[in-house]
């Protein structure tokens, strides 16, 4: 908890002029942390295209 005080203190002193930057800033990040990558997927024409792979591994 240290740290987040620290963090408060320093954001309680930064002018008014600069808290929408900040708040920019803080959003950005929290965004980042919910994108997620999506699998990239490769269609070669195949066989296997369109299987279940998993599935039929199972069996």
């Amino acid at each position: 908890m240290e740290l987040k005080e620290k963090i408060k203190h320093e954001i309680d002193s930064i002018p008014e002029e600069y808290l929408p930057e900040i708040q920019r800033y803080l959003e950005a990040l929290k965004r980042k942390k919910i994108r997620e990558k999506q699998i990239k997927t490769i269609h070669l024409k195949g066989k296997f295209d369109n299987l279940n792979i998993r599935k039929i591994a199972y069996e």
